[in-house]
């Protein structure tokens, strides 16, 4: 309050400070609202609701307020109150990016600094969001992040108008006053939500802990392993779990009595002079696989039992000794078994290194390779030192890439075989990766519990007989590719049976039942003018070279079809005719094409020379329209000038200065009409006529326009640069022509505050970048001419735009020109079977590049 009294004070009590005052008065009141709000604990939905519309009432101006906040990576705003922006404008901005760019909010929030944007519609932060805003009438945004106490942006607070709008002073102290409040709602809210964290954590680790100590008394009690507690220096057997008494035998007495009394067949054993060590020093000591021989059922029978045993001292709150905790696994059966598998292992190991085939077994998730024979390591290309104490995955390196240490894994992991049937595997032999093929086997090793600890492997190596395979199908499907390609048929006709076998297709095409006929019912097939064709005589075969063919008609279903067949003969061993093979191939449609080719040809001649004639006409036409347009045309755009000319010079005096305006444009207007027709004159007749190709200098032909621009040259103080410019195959009038037009325009579209520069160079063309040309020949040399300028340049979306003929990118009264100039150089770059384009940037100057081949083929 005392700030607001300095400023009634210092200011006056005109009506804008009163309303200032009486406004700040008000955003106090609701600040302390909200505050209130805090202390209570309200949600801090309903908070920022309440700040919202705290600082809407507030506003005379129909000020709408939005509150976002940041996610928990700091890298987006996520909706939090501003009931009184559209639904869909909310929705769409929830989730919005923070940038550089990135409305006034996400900027904001970016650069930690109050963003002020009075128009939305043409502020650059809102290039992305503009046309969304602005379809809801909002018009203006002022934004101020929300930071933190450690300097973290917890969110932004913004304020929307729907017109354009400045913020005053006042209305940046509100910002700033309305976003230190939100800030201390915020970092309220996330203080009480760590507090709630931390008395649910304590609350589930004080039930953990219960939790912890019930299940540890059930694991005592229910635990496969033997568990006992010592006590006292004669080592009092305080407490003993089921399976403790269970293993040292179940009848016997044992709680309350000293170890030694309560087993005593142990006494000579060693095994309490480790306890007594444990109970002496404080130190652990553990061992594995210990022989003691047990009397279980106290009748004198001693029994081997096995134990991995751990005595751990108990030490009271001094760090003195005072008893031991033991812990044992009866081992025995284990033991027992390994000892009967490492007998099994030996036979086994002695019929591994005996069979010819290879074979390995492989041991842990590693595949440690455990055993290998000989015809493995010979697979392998290893010897047993490149192998021993090595893993599959270190031996066999070259198979990263290949599926099999994962088929391997699988089969470990799973318990599942894999058999693999002729499967490539490259292998590395003589130091090169070569493909292989094995019928192999990945075989899960199981222990006494059925779990996997290893895998064995065999294997045969079937190499050969894949590649005969492959060979064999190879041969086939190219068999059946080229009679697919080529939309043939096979048949198979035995001649002693008179049986023919077709195949599916060809019984379609003769449309058979089956794929078995008699010659006599594929003879009533046929045409009846086709049938003495189709039915060689046998001797004309059998003499000849043995070679069947013939074409003929079929009618199916009403259609008819001209099949094309092919055969060959084969004896048998008394060299009388056995059987033909051969191929039927649908040549219906190549008749008809024919035919159809035939009419065409001749209606297309018939076009042709209906075109020619015509354009012979137009010619003509074009010829006497050229005459006209270079003579009669002329000539009154002369006797314009000549005339306006006379009465400027000989009635000065009687002119007023409008009059000698009006005469000047009448002028102008013929000399651009006299240009205008020229330059049309001079595209018309681009190729109207057979040219002569010679070999042109073209540093000659560009020295010699230079010559004719030097006045315009000296007037815009230009520079301009020749690199040596090679000689090439070209009608020398159009080269010049075509530099004329591009120097000119280098000049014409130069920049009024620099000076023009001018580059021509050139280069001749790899063969690999004229292929990036469909109109260039790729057989032949071509060379590329630029021109670059530094004039006003061009956006590069209108570079063919400018090759148009009367295509023009200013207006007349900027730069003169008739619209024609580019596409004449066009013209000209394609008649010399070349081409041209444009590179522009605007305000930077353009470059035309033009490829033209070296050497004319006509």
């Amino acid at each position: 309050m005392d700030a607001l009294e300095n400023i009634s004070t210092q200011t006056g009590t005109d009506t804008a400070t009163r309303h200032l005052y009486e406004r700040l008065e008000a955003l106090m009141a609701g600040q302390g609202e909200v505050l209130e709000m805090i202390s209570k604990g309200a949600p801090l939905g309903t908070i920022l609701n309440r700040i919202v519309a705290w600082v809407q009432a507030q506003s005379t101006e129909g000020a709408i307020a939005s509150i976002l906040l940041t996610d928990e990576e700091g890298k987006h705003l996520l909706h939090g109150s501003a009931p009184d922006l559209p639904a869909d404008y909310n929705s769409t901005i929830h989730g919005a990016q923070i940038g550089p760019e990135a409305g006034s909010c996400g900027t904001a929030a970016y650069k930690t600094l109050t963003t002020i944007v009075e128009d939305i519609a043409t502020d650059p932060l809102w290039k992305d969001y503009k046309d969304l805003a602005l379809a809801h009438g909002l018009r203006a945004c002022w934004s101020t992040p929300l930071m933190g106490k450690e300097g973290k942006v917890l969110g932004t607070f913004a304020i929307y108008y729907k017109h354009p709008k400045s913020p005053a002073a006042d209305d940046l102290h509100i910002l700033k006053l309305v976003s230190r409040t939100t800030v201390l709602a915020i970092e309220h809210q996330h203080v009480e939500e760590e507090r709630t964290k931390a008395r649910r954590a304590e609350q589930a680790a004080l039930e953990a802990s219960k939790a912890e100590r019930h299940r540890l008394y059930q694991l005592f009690m229910n635990a496969s392993a033997m568990i006992a507690v010592l006590h006292g220096p004669k080592l009092v057997v305080e407490t003993a779990n089921p399976a403790f008494m269970q293993s040292v035998g179940p009848g016997r007495k044992v709680i309350g009595l000293p170890i030694r009394e309560a087993l005593p067949e142990l006494v000579t054993q060693g095994i309490f002079d480790i306890l007594d060590i444990v109970y002496q020093t404080g130190e652990t000591q553990q061992g594995h696989e210990i022989l003691l021989k047990l009397d279980r059922n106290e009748d004198g029978n001693l029994q081997d039992c096995y134990f991995d045993f751990v005595a751990n001292p108990l030490k009271n709150e001094a760090g003195e000794v005072e008893g031991i905790f033991g812990h044992a696994v009866d081992v025995t059966e284990f033991v027992m078994a390994r000892k009967r598998a490492e007998e099994n292992e030996k036979r086994f190991k002695s019929f591994v290194y005996a069979s010819p085939a290879p074979i390995g077994i492989y041991v842990g998730r590693e595949m440690r390779i455990e055993t290998m024979n000989d015809a493995l390591l010979a697979a392998w290309d290893r010897t047993r030192e490149e192998v021993e104490g090595k893993t599959y995955y270190e031996v066999l390196y070259e198979l990263a890439d290949q599926p099999f240490f994962k088929i391997l894994d699988d089969v470990y992991t799973t318990g599942i075989p894999y058999h693999a049937t002729e499967d490539r595997v490259d292998l590395m032999r003589n130091g090169v990766k070569t493909t292989t093929y094995y019928n192999f086997t990945f075989s899960p090793l199981l222990d006494e519990n059925g779990k996997v600890y290893g895998v064995m492997n065999t294997a045969t190596e079937v190499t050969d007989l894949v590649r005969a395979k492959q060979r064999l199908g190879e041969a086939e499907e190219n068999l059946r590719n080229a009679l697919h390609v080529a939309d043939m048929a096979t048949w198979h006709a035995d001649l002693k049976e008179g049986i023919v076998t077709v195949s599916e297709r060809l019984k379609d095409w003769l449309g058979l039942q089956s794929t078995r006929a008699t010659i006599a019912v594929l003879l009533e097939k046929m045409h009846p003018d086709d049938k003495t064709a189709a039915m060689v005589p046998m001797a004309n075969i059998i003499n000849g070279d043995g070679h069947y063919e013939a074409e003929h008609r079929v009618t199916v279903d009403g259609k008819t079809k001209m099949l094309h067949s092919k055969g060959k003969l084969y004896m048998d061993e008394r060299g009388m005719p056995q059987y033909m093979i051969g191929t039927t191939r649908d040549i219906t449609l190549e008749k008809l094409m024919q035919e159809e080719l035939e009419a065409l040809v001749e209606y297309r001649t018939l076009e042709l020379k209906k075109a020619n004639d015509e354009l012979l006409t137009v010619n003509d036409n074009l010829q006497q329209f050229v005459y006209v347009a270079s003579h009669d045309l002329q000539e009154p755009l002369r006797k314009i000038n000549i005339f306006t000319d006379m009465i400027v010079r000989k009635h000065k005096q009687e002119l007023t200065t409008d009059g000698e305006m009006y005469f000047g444009k009448i002028s102008d207007a013929a000399q651009r009409m006299s240009s205008l027709l020229s330059d049309l004159l001079n595209f018309s007749r681009m190729g109207a006529k057979q040219e002569v190709f010679f070999p042109t200098d073209l540093n000659r032909t560009i020295s010699k326009i230079i010559v004719d621009y030097e006045v315009l040259i000296k007037q815009k103080n230009a520079t301009i640069i020749i690199d040596n410019i090679c000689q090439v195959d070209a009608v020398p009038i159009q080269m010049n022509q075509l530099f004329f037009n591009l120097v000119g325009n280098a000049l014409k579209y130069s920049k009024d505050d620099r000076a023009p520069l001018i580059h021509i160079g050139s280069r001749t063309m790899p063969r690999h970048e004229v292929l990036q040309y469909e109109r260039l020949n790729p057989k032949i040399d071509h060379v590329e001419i630029v021109v670059t300028d530094n004039g006003i340049g061009f956006e590069q979306e209108y570079a063919e735009q400018i090759f148009v003929i009367f295509q023009r990118l200013h207006r007349r009264e900027q730069f003169e020109g008739t619209g024609i100039g580019l596409a004449l150089c066009k013209k000209i770059a394609e008649f010399h079977n070349g081409i041209i384009f444009a590179k522009g940037t605007p305000e930077k100057g353009a470059s035309f590049h033009i490829i033209l081949p070296v050497k004319h083929v006509g």
